[in-house]
């Protein structure tokens, strides 16, 4: 017997046979099945036979909230009801964020059915880091919410993810380069597990030329590589560091790679100055 509950299913960001086995069951087995676009989802639906077909209930950015009550009363009632946005996992710079707020709060359960992220998969094919990242998916159009966000991602030392689309990519280089230099390490991801997939590496200053001179197609992921801070923390900054680092709970192991991520500073030098502090406590 079916639980009933709200389904969240990530569906392929290109190619459509990058969907599990259970996500498949979901589908077939749903009661009905929340979606961004009945065309898009219908041929997802069509690639893997879905038939009979569930019922498809419209929830986008315009609808969601008109929609929530219906499909919480349907949970009520014992229905098992699917969530899916055109490409992605739900609530991921797509729509689904109210509804799982929503449901949670009217203590109905909700699955998650693991699956492809756009920003994930760009992050892993960078070749930047991916120990310390933030997903800012897509950035305010305008105005001095854009330019806040801008000042935050040029001060972070974890790498950026950034969503954008093709005929916004120059200029949100061009905003890039202005506020955190030319020389930025960035990958540009597009077209991901599909047939034109292709991942541009180089500066902002470089990409944003190569991209002023000709117009992206397909979504795009922008993969920025945080502040690289210089070594210039003194002793007693990292040795600050460490010791809050280790107030959090860390190994002596961890708490190193941390502070020599942060500032820097190789690990080896950051451990020989843990080791040579330790030894002046001890006499």
């Amino acid at each position: 017997m079916k639980k009933p509950g709200l389904v969240l299913v990530g569906t392929p960001i290109g190619n459509l046979d990058d969907i599990s086995i259970r996500a498949v069951r979901e589908l077939k087995t749903a009661d009905a099945i929340c979606c961004e676009d009945t065309r898009r989802t219908g041929k997802l639906l069509s690639h893997l036979q879905c038939v009979p077909r569930p019922p498809l209930i419209v929830v986008n950015e315009h609808t969601e909230k008109q929609q929530c009550e219906r499909i919480i009363e349907k949970i009520k009632n014992g229905e098992r009801i699917v969530m899916v946005t055109d490409a992605g996992m739900p609530a991921i710079s797509d729509p689904g964020e109210y509804i799982i707020n929503q449901t949670t709060k009217a203590d109905l359960t909700v699955e998650v059915i693991p699956g492809p992220s756009a920003g994930i998969t760009a992050l892993v094919g960078s070749g930047i880091s991916p120990r310390r990242y933030l997903f800012e998916g897509f950035l305010p159009r305008k105005g001095s919410a854009r330019a806040n966000r801008l000042d935050e991602i040029s001060k972070s030392s974890h790498t950026i993810i950034i969503y954008e689309s093709p005929r916004r990519l120059s200029k949100t280089l061009n905003d890039l380069v202005k506020c955190l230099g030319k020389d930025r390490r960035v990958v540009i991801a597009r077209e991901l597990t599909k047939l034109h997939e292709e991942y541009l590496r180089g500066s902002l200053g470089e990409l944003a030329q190569t991209f002023a001179l000709q117009d992206p197609k397909g979504e795009i992921v922008i993969v920025l590589e945080g502040e690289v801070k210089k070594n210039s923390m003194n002793v007693d900054e990292v040795l600050s560091d460490l010791r809050a680092a280790k107030k959090q709970g860390l190994s002596t192991r961890d708490a190193v790679r941390q502070v020599a991520t942060d500032s820097g500073i190789s690990r080896r030098k950051v451990y020989e100055l843990y080791l040579s502090s330790t030894r002046k406590q001890v006499r």
